[in-house]
């Protein structure tokens, strides 16, 4: 689930690729303000030199982009969880204190509709959140960090779990998923931390800036008329949020789908249940499908076809465990 956690992400996503933008843009009519106060003579020369030393320019470009090419793969490393390599840009420690503050306002936001810790729905949302972290204590960055389940009386059927050790569970989620159908969710959100993924898409944001934002939009801005380049502007925007950016969050989703399978599945729940939440999800949710292309998580139906592929998987990691 984790709409909220993706939300921040999208909204994250989307200030980073506005500022860019707007850098981009007033270096784009500052260039072109600069070229039209030129004379038809310095211009000229200007073009003549560039073009002579076109060659020279063209190296400049692609030694720039190997260096920078050098300094992402020296900051990719070997997930454990995928057996791929990942850009993480960002240090652990910073990205840690992010998830504190963004805890603390959870917590500040719902403080007034968080239920008792005697609460029966409470309780039970404790007791599967242990299960599912007893069962996966061998895993570091579940065995250091100090959990704190918070479970909030209102109607989002979502769960979010931070970083930084925070659980929170709204009731909405508990009155549509059984027990083994809230093991798996939680895992799943549990898994987006295991695979760092805010750290992860943090990393492509910047490389899209780097890359796709501040060299692009300044041209535009330069070469177009007025009116075509916002319009190319926006366009190149759209184009990077469909085809880059929602495809890089959905890839996401799929795979802390099948890492949250894993852990719950270590808790000997019945896996199962995954496939028959989202079925259910899939009858309530009536948005037209081809929506999924501006969402940030995959189409219900085909979350339901993901996790019942898993089940086999699943099954076997319950055999070893001896459930």
């Amino acid at each position: 689930m984790c709409k909220s956690c993706s939300s921040l992400d999208y909204m994250a996503t989307a200030a980073v690729m506005q500022l860019a933008a707007i850098f981009g843009m007033v270096v784009g009519m500052t260039a072109r303000f600069w070229w039209t106060q030129q004379t038809a003579e310095t211009r000229q020369l200007y073009s003549a030199v560039v073009w002579e030393n076109r060659l020279y320019v063209g190296l400049a470009v692609a030694c720039c982009l190997g260096i920078f090419g050098a300094f992402l793969w020296h900051h990719t490393e070997l997930e454990p969880w995928t057996g791929s390599r990942r850009l993480f840009l960002f240090n652990g420690q910073m990205l840690m204190r992010q998830a504190e503050r963004e805890a603390q306002e959870l917590l500040e936001l719902t403080r007034s509709s968080q239920l008792d810790t005697a609460h029966p729905v409470y309780m039970r949302v404790a007791d599967v959140t242990s299960r599912l972290l007893a069962a996966n204590s061998g895993v570091d960055a579940i065995r250091d960090r100090q959990w704190t389940v918070v479970v909030v009386d209102g109607p989002t059927v979502n769960a979010i779990v931070e970083p930084n050790g925070l659980v929170l569970v709204y009731v909405g989620l508990t009155s549509m998923a059984n027990d083994d159908q809230l093991a798996i969710l939680i895992g799943h959100e549990l898994a987006h931390c295991l695979l760092r993924h805010a750290n992860q898409l943090s990393s492509i944001r910047f490389v899209i800036a780097a890359l796709c934002l501040v060299p692009v939009i300044p041209v535009i801005w330069a070469l177009l008329p007025f009116g075509w380049n916002i319009l190319a502007h926006l366009y190149w925007l759209a184009f990077l949020m469909l085809c880059v950016v929602l495809p890089c969050v959905r890839s996401c989703e799929i795979e802390a789908d099948r890492v949250g399978m894993e852990l719950a599945a270590k808790a000997c729940v019945d896996v199962k249940q995954g496939y028959r939440f989202w079925d259910a999800m899939a009858v309530i949710d009536s948005r037209p499908k081809l929506l999924w292309l501006l969402s940030m998580h995959p189409t219900n139906e085909s979350r339901s076809r993901h996790l019942f592929s898993l089940i086999p998987v699943a099954m076997e990691i319950q055999r070893q465990a001896g459930c």
